[in-house]
Formats: C-alpha cells, sequence, structure tokens
C-alpha cells in the first residue's frame, strides 16, 4: 500500500529521507546518524519545505514504513529553498549556534543540486526503501505513484538526480524509462565529502 504517512510514523520518514542521500544531508547539516534526525525534523514538521511531511508518500506493509517517496513539481523547490531560512531560529535551538553557522556556509551545495531543474518537471526529490525491504519491487512501485502525481498535477515530465556512484538505482531508473540529460560534477572541495556529482535523469509520460 502507497499513502501519506501518519503522524507517528515521522522517525521512520526522516530515517528513509536521509537513507535516500547520507553523504549530501550529512554534510549540509554537519553531523551523521542519530543526530542528523533531529535536524531533519525541524523541516518534516513545516508545511513549505522540500522536506515536509506534506510531500512525502510512503510505502507500506503490514502497516510497517517500508520505502519512501518524496517528490515536488521543480518549479516550487526555489521558493521552498528560500522558506526553510524562515526556519533557522528554530533549527539553531536545535543544532548550536555554531553549527548553524556552519550549515549557512554549506548551503552553497543547493545550487548546483536544482541548477538543471525545469519548470516544466516533476521531481523526485528523495526515493528510498529500507534494506531488509528491496529486492520486491517496492522501489518501482513508488517510481509508479511519482507517475501518478505528475500527470494529476499536470506534468509529462518525471526528474530526479543520481549519484554518479549510485549504479545499482541508475540501472533501475533506466529499466524504468529515464534518461540522462546531464551531468553536474560538483567542485574538488566536496569530494573529501564523498559528494563527486549526479547526473540529472528525465522520463518523459
Amino acid at each position: 500500500m502507497i499513502r501519506k504517512p501518519t503522524g507517528n510514523e515521522s522517525a521512520d520518514c526522516i530515517k528513509l529521507m536521509y537513507m535516500s542521500g547520507p553523504e549530501i544531508f550529512s554534510y549540509f547539516f554537519t553531523v551523521r546518524e542519530p543526530e542528523v534526525y533531529s535536524y531533519i525534523n525541524v523541516f518534516y514538521t513545516k508545511p513549505d519545505v522540500l522536506f515536509s511531511s506534506g510531500n512525502v508518500w510512503v510505502k507500506t506493509e503490514n502497516d510497517k514504513v517500508c520505502g519512501l517517496l518524496l517528490a515536488v513539481p521543480a518549479r516550487e523547490m526555489k521558493q521552498m529553498d528560500k522558506n526553510m531560512m524562515k526556519y533557522g531560529k528554530e533549527l539553531s535551538k536545535t543544532a548550536g549556534f555554531s553549527n548553524t553557522i556552519r550549515m549557512m556556509f554549506r548551503s552553497g551545495l543547493q545550487k548546483y543540486l536544482t541548477s538543471v531543474n525545469h519548470d516544466d518537471e516533476y521531481y523526485i526529490s528523495n526515493l528510498a526503501v529500507l534494506e531488509e525491504y528491496r529486492g520486491r519491487g517496492f522501489g518501482v512501485e513508488l517510481l509508479h505513484q511519482a507517475e501518478e502525481l505528475a500527470r494529476e498535477q499536470g506534468f509529462n515530465k518525471l526528474s530526479l538526480a543520481v549519484e554518479f556512484r549510485n549504479s545499482a538505482a541508475i540501472r533501475i531508473y533506466e529499466k524504468f524509462g529515464f534518461r540522462q540529460t546531464d551531468k553536474v560534477d560538483f567542485p574538488r572541495k566536496y569530494h573529501k565529502h564523498s559528494i563527486d556529482g549526479f547526473y540529472k535523469m528525465v522520463k518523459v509520460l
């Protein structure tokens, strides 16, 4: 079953969100598991940012969350990024002043992640399945859900970014009909954080 998450499933959703891009989350929020979860939660509870629960769908089995999809119209992402600034004070209370300053300096990474997005695309920001549930087609089910959402909102293009080193995901996306349209190499200063770059992939619906 694929549905919207309930309030008591926030911990599962945040863990899956982190799993979809641990290097990028850890770089931006300056910490790793489990501390990073509380930082992500600041935004998960807000209505107008990318990582809001309102943008999340979950795959469940026997009422257990086992996969997550976070997808939005690409044209809304710049405003969502700006909206995150409204919650700086709350984030600072959670992360501390020094970590918050570090996040501000690291926020420049975001411009690379959104540089190849186009307003006519429905964008998959995060997709993850818990390890024990992989190999059962749950990721493909979530991709079908993204297609349905895109069509419902009048989009005929579905897009995503996948890291160079994630060859398993690239094969799945290609099999599903995605094709590479762009390649973004990150500057060398990010490489030491295991952030090299990504392929932009698009599926025409």
